[in-house]
């Protein structure tokens, strides 16, 4: 009888060490697989931080005026297209960081002297016909008057998503991956304000972050020209055939001594001839090159030539009254501006801001409709553009005409050096000739008694707290220059190689000291604005 209960006992025990083993196995199992959950769990709020923290990160950020801070994707070669500003992928590029501006000059009374303007050069010998790709940097060392060999002398060339140090960068000329322009076909506005889009808008939609136009209404804006096609234009005018000169008409290409041309392949280009104020010539190309800077589409192309060029061998010069070995402008031709309707005069919604001192604000336009909408933005943009290049010669030619004759109603009238197409609505800043080195001298020389356009400019770029979005971060990065004007000289040199020729050669001792702090200007005022 023991025997027998002893034998039970031991099967018992062998079945529960089975048991046993059976459940420590089960329980081990169980606890890896909770470990490895709670892996995942971790794993997924890690990364939920992280996409919270980048999408942080990538919102534009404007604070005091002492820290400007701002993120955003550079495209080569110039500032944000705003027609493509929304469609980056912001994973497949490297991100524009800044952090501040220790070089951002504070605000000085206006004290240049008379002999410290702008001063012309005329033995500078033009030789359009050269073979550029020989050109280098340094065979202008001796006479060059820029300070090129400043921290911010070139070093290497530009490369895509690369600001590890764009002080000592220069552009270089966008890839021709398509042809150039066809045989005669001038490049074509495109219409975008559907009737759909009409409909469907509310005022509401107008602004985003607070102080910038939203990218619905920068969809809406007419389109002017690509970085990639004008530059593949500039680069095929640069080599092109004239084939006939008729002088110029107060509906084609304005003042005596410019002339209208046709190319060969039936292209239009207007020609800028000033005689020996190479300053204005100068001023129509820098003023271009800033426009193609800071994000604008509406300034007319421009390429410099020599009337001792090859282009013009074939032609009577005399009968435009023109000497040897000039430097003039080939100005691209904007069609559909030549009637009554492409007259512009200032929006109502901005002369009351202008008489009131009272900026608009994006709660200001929540009724309104995306006509003006659209209109608004390219007049604050005019604004801000003409607020850096000093140019006298548009909207503050009506202000000091208007303070002159004591007569405000002037303001109302028709602006001069502005265009609307017939066709888009959009409009175009044209005859930018004094601007950035006329109008400095202008406005800073004591003795031209121009101090008075600090006050127009001032007036009419704080009519407006809305801003372009890339325009405003194309002013960052150039206030992020420790030489914004030289970062501007090589831009522009880096496409016209006539430019190159000549603007080594040509004081620009005004640009250098104010070009600066009217940039450290603009973007004070739209940190006021944010704040």
């Amino acid at each position: 009888m023991i025997e027998a209960a002893r034998n039970v006992l031991v099967m018992i025990l062998k079945v529960r060490r089975k048991s046993w083993r059976g459940l420590l196995v089960t329980l081990s199992l169980m606890t890896m697989g909770f470990v490895c959950v709670l892996n995942l769990l971790a794993h997924e709020l890690n990364f939920s931080e992280k996409s919270v923290k980048t999408q942080s990160e990538n919102r534009f950020v404007l604070q005091d005026p002492k820290l400007y801070i701002a993120q955003g994707i550079r495209k080569p070669q110039a500032a944000v297209d705003k027609s493509d500003h929304d469609n980056f992928d912001l994973s497949s590029h490297r991100k524009f960081v800044f952090t501040s501006h220790d070089n951002i000059p504070e605000k000085d009374e206006p004290n240049v002297q008379a002999e410290d303007s702008d001063e012309e050069y005329s033995n500078v010998r033009l030789n359009e016909d050269e073979d550029d790709d020989n050109f280098d940097d340094t065979d202008d060392d001796s006479n060059n008057n820029m300070d090129l060999n400043s921290k911010s002398r070139v070093q290497r060339i530009f490369e895509p998503y690369d600001f590890q140090n764009m002080s000592k960068l220069i552009f270089a000329k966008p890839p021709l991956r398509f042809q150039e322009i066809s045989d005669r076909k001038q490049m074509v506005e495109e219409k975008v304000i559907a009737e759909s889009d009409v409909k469907g808008f509310s005022g509401k939609l107008a602004v985003s972050e607070g102080i910038f136009w939203s990218p619905y209404v920068e969809r809406m804006v007419p389109k002017g020209f690509s970085d990639e096609e004008v530059f593949n234009y500039t680069t095929s005018i640069q080599s092109a055939t004239v084939h006939s000169v008729e002088p110029a008409s107060w509906n084609k290409c304005g003042r005596p001594k410019n002339a209208y041309i046709v190319l060969q392949d039936k292209r239009i280009v207007c020609v800028r001839y000033r005689d020996s104020h190479v300053r204005f010539i100068l001023g129509e190309a820098l003023s271009f090159y800033l426009s193609r800077l800071l994000g604008l589409d509406n300034v007319p192309a421009v390429v410099l030539s020599s009337t001792s060029a090859g282009r013009w061998s074939k032609h009577n010069l005399e009968t435009l009254d023109w000497q040897q070995d000039k430097l003039v402008a080939l100005i691209q031709w904007i069609p559909n501006m030549d009637t009554y309707n492409s007259y512009v005069k200032i929006p109502e919604r901005i002369l009351q801001a202008y008489r009131s001192g009272n900026p608009i604000l994006g709660d200001h336009l929540k009724n309104a409709a995306l006509q003006e909408i659209v209109e608004l933005q390219q007049w604050g943009t005019l604004f801000l553009f003409d607020y850096l290049t000093g140019n006298y010669d548009r909207v503050a030619s009506m202000q000091d005409a208007a303070m002159e004759e004591k007569k405000p109603s002037i303001i109302t009238e028709r602006i001069r050096n502005l265009f609307k197409s017939t066709k888009t609505n959009k409009l175009w800043l044209i005859d930018n000739e004094s601007g950035l080195l006329d109008a400095y001298d202008l406005i800073y020389n004591n003795e031209s008694g121009g101090a008075k356009f600090l006050k127009f400019h001032q007036q009419m770029l704080q009519t407006m707290c809305i801003f372009q979005k890339s325009t405003v971060t194309a002013i960052q990065r150039f206030l992020q220059e420790e030489s914004p004007h030289i970062y501007l000289y090589n831009y522009a040199m880096s496409h016209d190689p006539v430019l190159r020729q000549v603007l080594p050669s040509y004081k620009l001792k005004l640009i250098q000291s104010w070009f600066p702090k009217r940039l450290a200007e603009v973007y004070k005022w739209v940190n006021h604005c944010a704040s």
